[in-house]
């Protein structure tokens, strides 16, 4: 059954979901994020300042080097399964692999972590803009946008006071654990609307 919706157009059930999707994944983004320079430099053997660049600069090129050969993965394939199931396997490993950094306690694994993370961002984010701004109609892009940014907004500010209080409280770590459950119910949502998609 699809999640409550928020738009008023024929793709409700498609758009809803797919922002529901986006704010569970980039809320555990911005959920582990707030914290996750602390993590490393308290938590894992030879974190330092300068780790925590490297690790971040890592992040940014793998993100780089993904992103065309992603698009052009998408662009050989008509129709938006190959998007829907690009989009589904990026929360199955960004959340397999913050369970994973739970476990942490050396720099390589912090390496090789954030090396994945980066890579399952690349695949959202290519999948995910081709799912949902190609299913508003051009009468409601407005209203659209304006509803999906408002959802966006409030989730990452509920996410950067919610991690303030889970790393003060249960530790730097669980941060990690909570944002690889939600990004994996982030990828559950798309189960919803599969035959919706499969029919556009």
């Amino acid at each position: 059954m699809p999640v409550r919706s928020l738009y008023k157009t024929n793709k409700s059930p498609i758009l809803s979901t797919l922002t529901f999707n986006d704010a569970a994944f980039w809320g555990s983004d911005v959920f582990v994020g707030v914290i996750f320079a602390l993590y490393i430099t308290q938590n894992i053997q030879g974190g330092t300042a300068i780790q925590v660049g490297l690790v971040f600069g890592l992040y940014r090129l793998v993100r780089a080097i993904s992103a065309i050969p992603i698009g052009q993965y998408l662009d050989r394939h008509k129709g938006h399964l190959d998007e829907y199931w690009t989009l589904f396997s990026a929360g199955a490993i960004t959340g397999i692999t913050y369970l994973s950094l739970f476990f942490a306690t050396e720099m390589w694994q912090i390496y090789v972590g954030m090396a994945f993370i980066a890579f399952g961002h690349a695949l959202d984010i290519s999948s995910w803009r081709i799912l949902f701004y190609s299913n508003i109609p051009s009468q409601s892009r407005g209203e659209v946008i304006g509803v999906y940014e408002t959802v966006m907004q409030l989730v990452y500010g509920l996410s950067i006071v919610v991690a303030g209080f889970v790393g003060e409280i249960f530790g730097f770590e669980w941060t990690l654990l909570f944002a690889g459950i939600i990004t994996f119910i982030a990828s559950s949502l798309l189960l919803t609307v599969k035959r919706n998609l499969s029919e556009v």
